[in-house]
């Protein structure tokens, strides 16, 4: 477990009225609180139990991709392996365990899509105000879903206008109740210095780039998955499926466009992780329209694909904080206090969920708006080392020797992987 996805466990872990309370002073809507709530009565809160969940939401998005490529290709072994393209997706696949709401998000979009191509409104409404209630970044593909639905609308008969309006207007309405808390927690980043920044133009492109050619691609393999993806998208069959391409292209690409615009324009939101939807939808235009000569190509990506995202699987870039814990544990003594050094990162979530909790050591300015900071207690933070009878253990993400804590002297460290954790005395 990483830092957010600490701070999500321990959430949902908390009754139900006082983690409703969490969230509300958070960043996000409620809807992922609410489902892990009660998953982890039903499943438990391990690290097995919390990956399930996003697990299986991200098998949901990758079926919802398959039957998007059906609906619109009519074809079934391109629906297949698109539905393969979209599991496979490296980038996609960093958040397929992550306990965040970002699979959910990614799976809620998936299926208001194939509701809306579809015209299923029912399940077109509840999808699409799940996507809502799950991440802001939603309202994005929805506006561009009732920008490219106008094309289509019939202006000159007004009963058959109402209801084609009908689901957006349902949508709309239903989203009526989160309109103040979300402005409330959109006024709270503006103004609070959070850590994001407006995207320069070669940033925004880069980012819809590694949905497609994952970051862990190099040498050959890149080379090869460029050429097969080329292939691909020239070599579709446009006569028969290019306005819905397009249509989809409009749908799945809005995000990435207008989450620049407002971070330019009003307050930065920018962020690869929060356009998860949109990794998603660019495997589903990959996949869609392949011609019958083209499959091997389209076979070629779920194999790289698969192995880039296997490899990711098996060599994780999370920090190995379990590791750390059960060391901690094993070697405190009942004197002993402990401290996370706030200096690239902290570490205060994970100490929590692994049962080594340790105040933040924050000797200057309080800290920024981050995930993390809604749930803090006046005892997370401390200005000042405690007077410990014992060692002070010290939890940190940078070299031992850039620690720096006035009239303390370093007696151990271990180091795991970019974690440090180190025991120190108070010098007299």
């Amino acid at each position: 477990m990483w830092g957010d996805e600490g701070f999500s466990a321990i959430a949902v872990m908390k009754p139900f009225g006082e983690m409703l309370g969490v969230v509300m002073r958070d960043t996000a809507p409620p809807l992922f609180y609410t489902l892990g709530w009660i998953w982890v009565r039903l499943v438990g809160t391990s690290e097995a139990a919390l990956r399930s969940l996003p697990l299986i939401l991200t098998i949901g998005t990758a079926i919802f991709g398959g039957l998007i490529v059906w609906r619109v290709g009519k074809n079934r072994l391109a629906a297949v392996l698109g539905g393969l393209v979209v599991l496979g997706n490296p980038f996609l696949n960093q958040y397929a365990f992550e306990w965040r709401m970002y699979a959910m998000l990614a799976f809620t979009i998936a299926g208001s899509t194939y509701f809306w191509l579809t015209k299923r409104w029912k399940g077109y409404v509840i999808l699409t105000l799940a996507a809502l209630y799950t991440h802001h970044f939603a309202l994005f593909t929805v506006a561009a879903q009732a920008l490219v639905a106008v094309g289509d609308f019939t202006f000159r008969k007004p009963k058959i206008l109402i209801k084609q309006l009908a689901p957006y207007v349902i949508v709309g309405v239903g989203y009526v109740p989160w309109l103040y808390p979300m402005y409330l927690q959109t006024v709270r980043v503006k103004g609070a210095g959070f850590w994001l920044m407006a995207p320069k133009l070669s940033e925004v492109l880069n980012t819809v780039y590694k949905f497609i050619v994952p970051e862990g691609a190099s040498g050959a393999w890149k080379g090869l998955m460029v050429a097969a993806v080329v292939v691909l998208i020239a070599m579709k069959d446009w006569r028969g499926v290019g306005r819905g391409w397009v249509k989809l292209l409009i749908v799945f690409g809005a995000p990435v466009a207008i989450a620049a615009v407002v971070s330019h324009l009003v307050t930065p939101v920018f962020y690869d992780r929060y356009l998860l939807s949109v990794s998603a939808g660019m495997a589903i235009l990959i996949a869609l329209g392949s011609k019958k000569k083209t499959l091997w190509a389209l076979a070629g990506v779920v194999v790289m694909y698969g192995g880039i995202s296997w490899r990711q699987f098996t060599h994780p870039k999370k920090l190995p904080f379990r590791e750390l814990a059960a060391y901690v544990k094993n070697e405190r003594r009942p004197e002993d206090r402990l401290v996370n050094y706030n200096g690239q990162a902290h570490h205060l979530w994970e100490s929590k969920y692994y049962g080594i909790g340790a105040p933040i050591y924050v000797p200057g300015a309080p800290l920024p708006l981050y995930v993390g900071t809604a749930q803090m207690t006046t005892g997370d933070t401390v200005k000042e080392l405690p007077d410990a009878g014992g060692r002070l253990g010290v939890i940190a993400s940078e070299r031992v020797e850039n620690i720096n804590l006035p009239g303390y002297k370093l007696i151990k460290a271990e180091v795991f992987d970019r974690l440090t954790f180190s025991w120190w005395k108070k010098t007299l």
